[in-house]
């Protein structure tokens, strides 16, 4: 037996590192992972947390992988590392049993570690390291290849999909190569996927496919989605949003302008001024008023004076039978302190709304309002289970009811609600899209450390649930 420290392997380590991590991380100076790796090759080793550690290889392959194994399950990987890299120079394929890559893909988990314990601020050695995790799974599968041992992908390409949803922002391309991947093990197993994979496929549609109405690529692709997902909310959202997304939508609230430039209101309201507002562009000025006040605000104006203007005009009044127009007017009479009335003309709103989405439009609107409450928000989503704004502000009223966890378990609800919000941002566009992205990195980041839900027996990938408070609870994913 030989009794080996840690230390020894660094500069070994860094050499494989070096020769075989590939190029797809990007240091902040510019330069590649291996690159950075050739330069700075003691870097790559398992850190300065792995000081001390004292292992002892054993004489035959089998004792050397069986502590590797204990040692990897156990947590302990700066023990398990020497181990496993000794098993990865010697026979990487051996298991006791069949020979397979678990080695290897036991190392890239490993690496993975190593990254997260380097500091935040350390871009080039982070990356290093998880460059080397994706290598680590090549390898894995080259070894297989070369020996003519027939693997299963799907399992590989979860994983691959994974790696990169927790590294995204270290990958430029990330976001592709998860959607890729988890597209990969859709086709090879439609009917064995679980439905928070296929979710993410649905929020990655957005960025492959486009946000623009109308999108009959993405509706088909979403319905192909509905067609494989268990979840009777999941199926129903996207059922409702592939019908919604295939053809023109409704006359609605104003495209948001580019670069901060809100021309396209800023010019509905000069033409209000002047007495040229007419037709579909009145009713998306009162759209736009009722839904995003914080649009006019923006351009100096009262959204209750505009509503207020637009509802008196002639061409108005004559269209009684127009749901914007009875909302307006059910909003007048709740100000002026008749409930009744006003709860007449918005059921009356709702009535003659001409389609699902609409309905929901409107219903977001009271709640938005002093008017309406959390209840509206919830009736909106009856209707359009996908209705983006709706679901924002029931994110926002999770986010509440969860108030601030201290235990890990109660810390996954966060993870829920960056699940949540990504949903909403592959659902909507503008303003809403980008606060929903916002969110999500916020609630991502506000979710428990590696450190403490390993102490806890969690394990990345780890499916768990939690509580939502008065909402219920979710199932999401451990990072």
């Amino acid at each position: 037996m030989r009794l080996f420290r840690i230390a020894p392997f660094l500069l070994a380590f860094g050499v494989f590192a070096a020769c075989s991590a590939p190029s797809t991380g990007v240091s902040d100076n510019g330069a590649s992972a291996s690159q950075a790796a050739a330069q700075t090759p003691t870097g790559f080793g398992p850190g300065t947390y792995c000081e001390g550690t004292n292992v002892l290889l054993q004489p035959t392959t089998r004792a050397n992988f069986s502590l590797g194994s204990e040692y990897y399950r156990s947590g302990d990987y700066c023990s398990a590392y020497v181990y496993i890299r000794h098993l990865l120079d010697t026979e990487p394929l051996f298991t006791g049993e069949d020979p397979d890559d678990r080695n290897y893909l036991r190392m890239a988990a490993i690496y993975e570690d190593f990254a997260a314990n380097v500091d935040s601020t350390n871009r080039a050695e982070k990356v290093a390291y998880l460059d080397s995790s994706l290598m680590a799974r090549q390898q894995g599968v080259d070894a297989l290849e070369a020996q003519n041992i027939a693997y299963d992908p799907y399992l590989r390409d979860l994983r691959e999909g994974f790696f990169y949803f927790q590294n995204s922002d270290y990958y430029d391309d990330a976001a592709e190569r998860q959607f890729n991947a988890f597209e990969r093990a859709l086709e090879a197993q439609p009917d064995s996927l679980e439905d928070w994979y296929i979710n993410q496929l649905y929020v990655a549609s957005a960025d492959k496919y486009g946000t623009e109405i109308p999108n009959p690529t993405r509706a088909d692709y979403i319905a192909r989605l509905a067609n494989v997902v268990d979840d009777p909310a999941l199926k129903s959202t996207y059922t409702t949003y592939a019908e919604y997304i295939r053809t023109e939508p409704e006359a609605g609230i104003a495209a948001a302008g580019e670069g901060g430039n809100d021309t396209v209101v800023q010019g509905l309201l000069a033409d209000l001024s002047a007495g040229d507002l007419g037709g579909d562009r009145l009713l998306t000025l009162l759209a736009t008023a009722q839904q995003q006040p914080e649009r006019i605000e923006a351009l100096g104006e009262d959204p209750e004076d505009v509503v207020s203007r637009i509802v008196r005009l002639p061409e108005i009044e004559n269209q009684v039978d127009n749901p914007r127009l009875l909302v307006a007017l059910s909003f007048r009479a709740y100000r002026e302190g008749n409930r009744t009335r006003g709860n007449e003309l918005f059921d009356r709103a709702i009535a003659n709304a001409g389609s699902n989405a609409q309905r929901a439009d409107l219903y977001y609107t009271r709640g938005s309002s002093q008017f309406g409450g959390a209840s509206d928000f919830n009736r909106a989503l009856e209707y359009f289970p996908s209705h983006g704004p709706s679901l924002y502000r029931r994110a926002g009223l999770i986010g509440d009811a969860i108030g601030r966890p201290t235990s890990v378990r109660g810390r996954f609800a966060y993870w829920c609600l960056a699940d949540t919000y990504r949903n909403v941002a592959a659902s909507t566009s503008g303003q809403v899209r980008d606060a929903a992205r916002r969110a999500a990195a916020q609630y991502e980041r506000a979710g428990p450390t590696r450190e403490q839900y390993f102490l806890e027996g969690f394990r990345p990938g780890q499916s768990v649930t939690a509580s939502l408070g008065a909402y219920g609870s979710c199932t999401t994913r451990v990072r």
